[in-house]
């Protein structure tokens, strides 16, 4: 009686289980992160292109309001000698540094947007928090230094016209990438809560 109970059980088939193995005990269960150096890359030349944009639009309006305004300034970046050639210089490298830089910037700054759309953990990246807060903290002092300047030569009584072109320049420029870049935090500290 005993065998035939034995008999009459079936065993069971033995599955083969196509899991992977348990991680080791050093291992960590953590998801792999989907962003990689070559995202921190693009968002270190991407800066250095911005910076680089920034600078020489800035200097090349500067260069024609010397030009077209000329005043009492203690910097031009347009010399009012009779040398063509110096000023010509000038303005082939603030043009040749535009022409260079503005390609860059657009290309990484599309490809990086494009990307981030689609894999938002890109906008987790340190270096990009790192870039984007030393850029706003530079915005501002360059713009805190340029208002308290005209204030300084308002009081004083030397303010021009071209002193103050400088000023709007400086102020466009700078505010245009402190205002975009603080949208940027404003909307990672969204994500983020």
């Amino acid at each position: 009686m005993n065998n035939s109970a034995l008999s009459n059980q079936n065993p069971a088939p033995a599955t083969v289980s196509q899991s992977q193995p348990p991680p080791l005990p050093n291992q960590s269960m953590a998801k792999p992160s989907s962003t990689t150096m070559w995202d921190a890359f693009e968002h270190i030349l991407m800066f250095i292109s911005l910076y680089v944009l920034a600078t020489s639009i800035a200097l090349t309006l500067y260069f024609f309001i010397d030009k077209w305004f000329p005043g009492v300034t203690t910097e031009s970046y347009y010399r009012s000698s009779s040398s063509n050639d110096l000023n010509l210089n000038l303005l082939r490298g603030y043009l040749a540094a535009l022409i260079v830089s503005f390609p860059l910037f657009a290309f990484f700054f599309l490809h990086i947007t494009k990307r981030t759309m689609l894999n938002p953990t890109i906008r987790s990246i340190k270096s990009r928090k790192i870039l984007i807060y030393i850029t706003l903290v530079v915005a501002f002092i360059i713009m805190l230094y340029n208002i308290i300047s005209t204030v300084y030569n308002l009081l004083s009584g030397n303010i021009t016209f071209n002193f103050v072109l400088h000023l709007l320049i400086t102020l466009s420029v700078t505010g245009i990438v402190f205002v975009y870049y603080l949208y940027q935090v404003r909307e990672d500290r969204k994500i983020n809560v």
